[in-house]
């Protein structure tokens, strides 16, 4: 069976990239039955590159190199290949303003070498739902290490087309690679800006094909964003929508609108009194099931609890909460906006509840505790709920063609009176994702823009903000 990828995106990324499903392979090691004719002209393999510029020429008499192309030559020398070695970065790393501390790795990204110009994706509202396809057959490529890195063996002297992806973020570059056995390395210098090249963008523009998330952000009372997306170079404001969680009621009664962005990011408050209505409620449901993706932090829970109340329960403090005991039970969603707030903050000392996660946080924050700032709502318990269709019994998750479980932990904590409790959690809804976490994203100090230094905990939202938007297959399949 086909296997529906419920840990957002590391492992999905493991096994596929988000490429266009319908481009043929890309030369004769997959269409032997009709070879490349190097000096005719003509594309006679169909794989859309023409003579000396096909991988399949390479070696022959005028195209010079040497033929390294054929999975069926027992001869291939792949010694005499050119290397392409460097790390991929987080937005906003190739900027010589941007602090060399909030330089993000970016881990299990894909970096491919086309040889022939890559699809562009597909605008909104009809590119939203991001599903996994195989990389196209015959591309090179690799997904990079915890630390960003890769390394790719090319046909020397080719031209090619060079893709660096995680998820929303693309960036394609065209590279000409180097000679017989010489190798290239675009990391700079240790404390230099990184290479553009291997940066994710911080700009939507398909002209210069640099494409981003449209983003939009619903800000609640008690948490501002700026600081966090100007310190890696973003357009807040402009291209990153803003809009205060009370005025944004026409947007989520209009599912055309919301059908606009790729990820909304819900910050700290609980004045979204318009999400106790069944037609938003159903909105935010279609949404993430055509694949748009929901980052929902603290007090603003209810945008994760209206439309899915069946995967979360909380905890409020009966000494301080407006009501008591635990909250948002059952299959039905809360009746008023807000009645789960817990009005008693804590920071709690987070332990991964993700492999890859774990190892990304040892490297950039090696040896230190996680202190995660500014929690406020409790996680009480999580339910299974349903994630997406699947065929086939093997899975116990499978029943009668459903995918039923319980959200994925990303992060657990530890605070006065409660041990490995969940406080970052994530589920699947068929092609979007939602992720809740309790603790706010901006709770440090300091003037927006590229001399803010990021706390670990803007760190940790830029990398799962980075893997919620990797691709989804709603399938499972043995």
């Amino acid at each position: 069976m086909r296997n529906l990828f419920i840990l957002f995106g590391v492992l999905a990324l493991g096994l596929s990239g988000c490429n266009d499903p319908k481009k043929k392979p890309s030369n004769n090691v997959f269409n032997n039955q009709n070879p490349e004719i190097c000096d005719n002209g003509l594309d006679d393999d169909g794989d859309g590159t023409i003579d000396c510029a096909d991988l399949d020429c390479l070696g022959t008499i005028g195209c010079g190199g040497q033929n390294n192309n054929n999975v069926n030559n027992t001869n291939n020398n792949t010694q005499h290949m050119f290397t392409l070695r460097g790390k991929v970065w987080g937005p906003g790393a190739d900027n010589p303003a941007m602090l060399d501390a909030n330089r993000i790795p970016v881990p299990q990204a894909l970096v491919a070498a086309y040889s022939y110009p890559p699809t562009d994706p597909e605008p909104l509202p009809g590119g939203l739902c991001n599903q996994c396809v195989d990389v196209p057959a015959g591309v090179i490529h690799a997904f990079t290490d915890t630390d960003g890195s890769f390394e790719l063996r090319l046909y020397p002297n080719i031209q090619y087309w060079l893709v660096v992806q995680k998820g929303e973020f693309r960036r394609v570059t065209e590279y000409t690679a180097g000679g017989l056995d010489e190798v290239e390395d675009l990391e700079p210098p240790a404390g230099q800006p990184r290479n553009p090249v291997t940066t994710l963008p911080n700009r939507f523009n398909p002209n210069l094909k640099q494409w981003i998330p449209k983003i939009l952000i619903v800000e609640g009372t008690y948490e501002d964003m700026e600081a966090l997306f100007t310190a890696m170079g973003f357009d807040y404001g402009v291209e990153v929508v803003i809009v205060e969680d009370d005025a944004a009621s026409g947007i989520f009664n209009d599912i055309n609108q919301l059908r606009q962005y790729n990820l909304i990011v819900t910050t700290c408050g609980d004045n979204a009194t318009y999400l106790s209505t069944a037609n938003a409620r159903a909105n935010l449901r279609q949404y993430v099931y055509e694949g748009g993706k929901l980052y929902v932090d603290d007090f603003s829970y209810d945008f994760a609890e209206q439309p899915f109340p069946e995967f979360l329960n909380f905890q409020v403090d009966e000494s301080i909460s407006f009501s008591t005991g635990t909250c948002g039970l059952g299959n039905s969603s809360p009746s008023a906006i807000g009645q789960c707030n817990n009005w008693s903050s804590y920071d709690p000392r987070g332990t991964p509840g993700d492999p890859y996660l774990e190892a990304w946080l040892n490297l950039i924050n090696p040896g230190g505790d996680i202190e995660l700032l500014g929690a406020w709502d409790i996680i009480h318990s999580m339910n299974p709920g349903l994630q997406g269709s699947c065929e086939g019994d093997g899975d116990p998750n499978c029943v009668d063609g459903n995918y039923i479980a319980p959200p994925k932990v990303w992060m657990y904590g530890d605070w006065s009176g409660y041990t490995h409790n969940p406080i970052t959690v994530s589920w699947n809804y068929y092609c979007g994702k939602v992720l809740y976490t309790v603790y706010h994203t901006h709770s440090g100090g300091g003037t927006p823009g590229w001399s803010y230094p990021l706390i670990l905990q803007e760190k940790i939202m830029m990398y799962l903000i980075m893997e919620i938007q990797t691709c989804t297959d709603p399938v499972i399949v043995e």
